[in-house]
């Protein structure tokens, strides 16, 4: 029996919902969109395309490519109202999965160089993300992409990841300017930009009520 439907499994047959794919082909175009905001490895992709079809919600068709054979694979009516369905429901709360920031929160128990290079490497890591980003924006500003007719909801996610780059980029460069002043990573207490940080948090918190 096939497990129960994940939301991967939503976002994969979503793809499959835009048009059909070999698995090789949809792979390429999770890592144009899905990739940035539902990061999941190439064997989980395929796996799930397996899955959908054990489901009913795929259907699976051997097909002649340039070298060797393929498998591509198809949307079926089932899957289509199961998507259907799934996008009528709440989505799950919003998660945040970023390792600089385990890493400052239990910095007190390692070094002010560690943590140092951490954010070094996040802020890096978060720039070059930025400039992969500029160059999907630009090409989908320049060429339409694959799919202008569904540009009114890819700029939405890519207006939304690329605020999140930004913000990010500014949180290493803030954080990094604050570890600067630490004369270690343990007992420094709240000093007092941070204490003006998070009142402006909460009175803008305050704002929106």
């Amino acid at each position: 029996m096939a497990s129960a439907p994940t939301a991967t499994s939503f976002a994969v047959l979503g793809l499959l919902g835009i048009q059909p794919w070999t698995a090789y082909e949809l792979v390429a175009q999770a890592k144009r969109s899905l990739h940035y905001f539902w990061p999941r490895s190439e064997a989980h992709l395929y796996a799930e395309l397996k899955r959908l079809v054990e489901r009913g919600h795929a259907h699976a068709e051997v097909v002649e490519g340039r070298r060797r054979q393929r498998t591509r694979y198809t949307i079926t009516p089932a899957g289509r109202a199961a998507l259907k369905d799934w996008l009528g429901t709440d989505p799950a709360p919003p998660a945040v999965e970023i390792e600089g920031l385990l890493r400052v929160l239990l910095a007190d128990q390692g070094t002010i160089k560690d943590l140092h290079a951490a954010l070094e490497t996040t802020a890096r890591q978060t720039r070059q993300l930025r400039d992969e980003g500029a160059t999907l924006v630009g090409d989908t500003l320049t060429t339409g992409g694959p799919f202008p007719q569904r540009l009114h909801l890819i700029e939405r996610t890519l207006a939304f990841y690329g605020e999140f780059l930004f913000l990010l980029i500014r949180w290493c460069d803030e954080t990094l300017a604050e570890v600067g002043s630490w004369p270690g990573t343990c007992d420094v207490g709240l000093t007092p930009q941070a204490r003006e940080r998070l009142e402006q948090l909460l009175a803008r918190g305050r704002e929106d009520l």
